[in-house]
């Protein structure tokens, strides 16, 4: 019985690792775009977020004028992220980008959804965007 406890434990800490940790490589879709500025494409502004453990950071500021559509893409740079934001309604992940129209104004907190590592690392794992008019 003592075996199998341990052998949960270790799957289950291998699991928690491999969420935010692992090596430098990428661990995104293949042939995906990494812009590093963003930019306009048919009446779209393209944002890129890449995320590293604990952290994620914008190729250009995320301020965005009132009724823009927009596209933001998701690069893992080190582990597995998702973001998201319920007052937005936006989910998005590495394969998975999110296009919406910034129909709202104010200052919205993108998070990661993927719980990947310790919690009070988690839970700083964000970044602001804002929509003005």
């Amino acid at each position: 019985m003592k075996k199998l406890g341990l052998l949960f434990l270790a799957s289950a800490l291998s699991l928690g690792l491999a969420a935010c940790g692992g090596g430098d490589e990428e661990t995104t879709a293949p042939k995906q775009e990494q812009s590093t500025e963003a930019s306009s494409t048919e009446g779209v502004e393209v944002y890129t977020i890449t995320a590293t453990n604990w952290d994620f950071k914008s190729d250009k500021e995320l301020t965005i004028k009132k009724g823009t559509n927009v596209k933001i893409n998701l690069v893992n740079k080190e582990g597995m992220h998702t973001i998201s934001s319920k007052d937005l309604g936006i989910e998005l992940g590495a394969d998975k980008p999110a296009e919406f129209t910034a129909d709202k104004t104010g200052t919205y907190e993108l998070i990661c959804s993927t719980v990947c590592g310790a919690t009070e690392d988690h839970e700083a794992m964000k970044i602001s965007l804002k929509i003005v008019d």
